[in-house]
């Protein structure tokens, strides 16, 4: 018995240590490393951005007018492609051909404010249409003391409206960041050499509702919400 223990110590020590099989029975092959990047690929790549962002800022300068702005977006695939050919000394249809084997990289760009520009809200104007005649307040003494008390004014209807922002206005005080993702986001949602994806974002204002409630001179009404003019929502482009 002690004999046939020992014998089968002997075989167990000698057995070759159990490594579990991968799924189907045979394992998995090794995966093949990633070939590294092209240099042409990626010296083209980086110019087109490169050009890219210094157009988006010529495009959004203080100086820049709304419509201005619009046309040097219309032109920027042109002037982008030509620019990275003279500088690499290469064709337009070289950097093509290389952009399209870049490496993708998801970017995202939010109109954020300006969102109503595109999305067709309302280009200036009032942000309602409603007449009333406005509360007045007025001083009066009473007593030993001045007290402040009420003392409505009678008068035509006046509209109650508040002036909404023009599509030159709101581009003419928007920030130089506003500016630059507006610019960049017309021109990715037109160019043909990126791929993109549009979502959109309830207005932070008004909730998608397109509108707000305001109290105009003791009276309450329904007006167009100043931040989304009535369109409801944000977009973001995202491309590649």
């Amino acid at each position: 018995m002690k004999r046939a223990w020992a014998l089968l110590s002997l075989v167990l020590v000698a057995a070759p240590a159990f490594a579990p099989a991968s799924a189907g029975g045979q394992d998995a092959p090794p995966k093949e490393p990633a070939p590294p990047p092209d240099p042409f690929v990626v010296k083209v790549t980086e110019m087109v951005r490169a050009r890219l962002a210094a157009n988006i800022a010529l495009a959004t300068g203080s100086k820049v007018k709304f419509e201005e702005a619009v046309a040097k977006t219309a032109k920027l695939e042109e002037t982008v492609l030509a620019e990275s050919a003279e500088k690499l000394e290469i064709s337009v249809d070289q950097v093509k051909d290389a952009w399209a084997k870049r490496e993708r990289k998801p970017h995202k760009v939010g109109y954020g404010d300006g969102s109503w520009v595109v999305l067709g809200g309302q280009d200036g104007g009032l942000d309602s249409s409603v007449k009333g005649t406005p509360v007045k307040e007025e001083l009066l003494p009473s007593g030993p003391s001045i007290l402040t008390r009420r003392k409505p004014q009678p008068g035509e209807p006046v509209p109650l409206g508040a002036p909404l922002k023009t599509r030159e206005e709101w581009w003419a005080t928007s920030t130089a960041a506003e500016r630059g993702a507006f610019v960049e986001g017309e021109f990715v949602r037109k160019w043909k050499l990126v791929e993109t994806k549009e979502e959109n974002k309830k207005c932070s204002k008004c909730s998608a509702k397109g509108t707000v409630n305001a109290n105009r001179g003791g009276i309450g009404l329904v007006v167009v919400c100043p931040r989304c003019h009535g369109a409801k929502e944000d977009l973001i482009v995202t491309y590649e």
